[in-house]
Parts: structure tokens; C-alpha cells; sequence
């Protein structure tokens, strides 16, 4: 079967979609960019490893950003124990390649070659991993199987398969069966997710185990990097709520109960930080806070903390985690536009979270629920209520504090357990 959808992969597929890449690079920057970045990694890597032509190497795939960040702390764990490996990261797409921090630890990024039998095969052919490992989902199947050819051992760490996964479906479960049943070893996140990769690949002789997920590392890492770092303190005191990465789907529902809050306790402040912080959405934010009589006022303008100013609006990127630890309460958007975003972010700052129906797809989210540290709500009354209760009840909101961070420090370690596993296993 998996020569089956290997033959079928390269004979249709590749074809079909190599042709409208190039089609849509015409027209479309952003994959363009990833054509042209990728004739630059093949340029970069004969050059590499004509430098180190004899060194044992580990590449690393991360589909995107997210996927990376996943991967720094079990990256800085290898090359911490093995300092004499070379480390190589790819990507596929040009927003993970490109805004990736190039971290020591990784001797060189690059573009993963379009995933076609002959490309691939001359990659690692140049490139000669000893071992190649996928961060949580991407697999290509022409990158698995020339790994097989040349004896590659092939790892897929923080796997997780989704009850809702496409990967359940009639005829794709069948060909991500094949991928999966020619990895070596498979880590899951969780019990449940090492029993539906059981589930998925059936009876074969696949090292499948539960190590955790590497990500709560990773956000502690960030906090602790953040320490060094010089942002303005916005509110020298009261109750600060922080809305994450709003959409304006989440601002109708939030917004409301954030006015009701601000008229009933006049140490109410807020720190709201639109998903996309252009223009638009900032003076839509702007023209909500000001039509209930309440002044607003840009991080980008802000000095020192004025008394009168009781809502901050962040209008810079890659700088609201830094401000969670500000704060006391936090909602994370995307909750009611169809994905809720990072609560990790808040969780490992104390915060209670509070966030919008639409959060299955986050474990984090599930696991706050049940811990006590987050709660769901479905309207703009169900908004105020929580936050009362949690400015008029110090117990409560203690309780839900400590039950929040307690889900990031019971879940660490899953880094040091999947170092141990790539560095023990041959």
C-alpha cells in the first residue's frame, strides 16, 4: 500500500501541484519569496556541507514559525549534550523562514525543497542526515521515503492527531497511514494522542511513546528571556484586564462586558491588542472605548501612566507577552472566529484566562477548564459575571491564579524526555 500512494503521490499530485506554485508565485509575493528563497538554500547548503563535509548532522523540519518554537528547547537540548552535531532547520513556508530568530544553536536554516522524488533525493544525497525529525504535523512523503532509501532515521516528536482530523478520513487515512507507518519513532503529546497514532497505524513495528509537549518548555523559556527585557509599566495600580489578539468577532461579546466593568469598578483598567494591529482595527477599538466615554491612549504615544487613561491599546507586534505579566486577568481572541489563539502566554504569567466557544482546538485551552485556571463564556453576560466574581472574590481568583501557572509547570520536561530519546535511539 505505501508503494501504492507513493506512485500515486509523484504521479499525480506532485505534477498538479508543482505547476500552480509557479502559477501562483506570478502573482502572489509571499510564495514567490519561497521559490526564489529556496534556489538561495540550495546555493547555501552544497556550500555548508562542503565546509563540513564528514560531520554527523540532524535536520530539523518546522512547517512554520510555530512549529520552530515547538522544537528550540529540544534543539538547545541536543546540541547542549552533542555539541559536535550540526544542527540544520527547514522550513516550508517563507513567514516561518523568514522571522525565525537565528538561534546558535542552529548551524543553518534553509527552505525544504519542493517535495518532488528527484529534488529530495539530491537533497539528501548533499545534505546526508543521520537523522531527520518533523515537528508535530508536517510529513512529506517523498522525504520519508528517500530517508528510508538511504537509511535515515525519520522522528515525528509532539505528534498529535485531532478527534476532528482530516487525517480520519475515507481514503487520506489511508495515505497518512503510509506516512506514518514508515516513520521510526513517533512521540506523542499525550496518552490519548499515542493511542490514536496506534489507532492510525495499526500493528506495525513503530516506536510510538508519550513524552509530553515541548511547548510548555518553550513558553517558560520565553518568560524567562523576557525578564531581561525594558518594557513601560502602563498602570501603577488597580485590576488590569489584557485581551490577547482580538478579532473583531471576539470584540462584540468582550467589549460590552468590559464596559460594564469599567462603570462598576473605577480601578478597572485595559490592555487590548488587536490579532492585526493596521490601522483600522485600532481606531475601531479607538471609536468603541470613546463612544462610552473612555479615553484611549496608543502604546506607540504612551510616556508614563496617566490617571485619567484607563485603556492601552497595543499597536506594535511580537511585544503582548511581555505584558501579560502585567496584568491580572486575560482574554485570548480567535475564540469566536473559529480558533482560539496562544493561552499559554497568560497561563504561565498566573493569569486566569477567559475565552470564547470556539476553543477545542486548543488543549491548553481544555486542560485550563478542567484545572480551574479558565473558563468558557458564550456572551457579554457570561463576560461580566466571571469578572466580577473575580475582582469581588480574592479566593477565587487566587485559586484560579495558581491552578493557571500549574498547568504549565506540571507539563514541563517533555524536551529533556525527547532529547534523551533522538540521542539514545539507533
Amino acid at each position: 500500500m505505501t508503494f501504492f500512494w507513493i506512485i500515486l503521490y509523484n504521479a499525480m499530485f506532485v505534477p498538479i501541484a508543482f505547476i500552480l506554485v509557479h502559477l501562483i508565485a506570478l502573482f502572489d509575493e509571499k510564495v514567490k519569496r519561497g521559490l526564489s528563497g529556496r534556489r538561495l538554500s540550495w546555493v547555501n547548503l552544497r556550500k555548508f556541507r562542503e565546509k563540513y563535509p564528514n560531520k554527523e548532522l540532524f535536520l530539523i523540519h518546522s512547517a512554520s514559525l510555530g512549529e520552530f518554537e515547538q522544537a528550540k528547547p529540544v534543539i538547545r537540548g541536543l546540541k547542549a549534550l552533542r555539541p559536535d552535531i550540526l544542527i540544520v532547520v527547514s522550513f516550508t513556508s517563507p513567514s516561518g523562514y523568514e522571522n525565525a530568530i537565528r538561534i546558535p544553536e542552529v548551524d543553518l536554516f534553509i527552505y525544504l525543497p519542493i517535495d518532488t522524488f528527484l529534488r529530495i533525493r539530491r537533497f539528501i544525497q548533499k545534505l546526508k542526515p543521520q537523522k531527520i525529525i518533523f515537528v508535530t504535523y508536517e510529513l512529506w512523503p517523498n522525504l520519508i521515503a528517500n530517508a528510508k532509501r538511504h537509511h535515515v532515521l525519520t522522528y515525528l516528536m509532539s505528534a498529535r492527531i485531532k478527534k476532528n482530523s482530516s487525517k480520519w478520513m475515507p481514503i487520506v487515512r489511508n495515505l497518512f497511514r503510509s506516512l506514518y507507518r514508515m516513520l521510526d519513532y513517533i512521540y506523542a503529546i499525550s496518552e490519548e494522542d499515542r493511542l490514536s497514532v496506534k489507532n492510525l497505524t495499526g500493528s506495525v513495528n513503530i516506536k510510538v511513546l508519550t513524552l509530553g509537549d515541548t511547548r510548555y518548555d518553550q513558553v517558560i523559556q520565553r518568560a524567562h528571556e523576557r525578564i531581561h527585557l525594558t518594557i513601560p509599566i502602563l498602570f501603577n495600580e488597580g485590576f488590569v484586564f489584557i485581551g490577547g489578539s482580538i478579532w473583531p468577532q471576539d470584540a462584540r461579546h468582550l467589549l460590552p462586558a468590559l464596559f460594564k466593568s469599567m462603570e462598576r469598578f473605577e480601578s478597572f483598567k485595559v490592555i487590548i491588542a488587536p490579532h492585526e494591529p493596521n490601522e483600522y482595527a485600532l481606531e475601531m477599538l479607538e471609536d468603541d472605548f470613546q463612544q462610552e466615554g473612555f479615553s484611549t491612549l496608543r502604546l506607540s504615544k504612551f510616556k508614563t501612566p496617566i490617571s485619567d487613561i484607563r485603556v492601552i491599546l497595543i499597536d506594535k507586534v511580537g511585544i503582548l507577552a511581555e505584558f501579560y505579566h502585567q496584568a491580572d486577568l486575560a482574554f485570548i481572541g480567535g475564540s469566536f472566529r473559529g480558533s482560539i489563539h496562544n493561552v499559554m502566554e497568560p497561563a504561565v504569567a498566573g493569569l486566569p484566562v477567559l475565552f470564547g466557544p470556539t476553543y477545542h482546538n486548543s488543549r491548553e485551552a481544555e486542560i485550563l477548564i478542567k484545572e480551574g485556571g479558565g473558563w468558557c463564556c458564550e456572551d457579554e453576560n457570561c463576560f461580566y459575571k466571571r469578572i466580577k466574581s473575580l475582582i469581588k472574590n480574592p479566593e477565587l481568583y487566587k485559586r484560579a491564579s495558581f491552578s493557571s501557572r500549574q498547568v504549565i509547570m506540571k507539563n514541563l520536561g517533555a524536551s529533556a524526555r525527547t532529547v534523551k530519546e533522538i540521542l539514545e535511539s539507533e
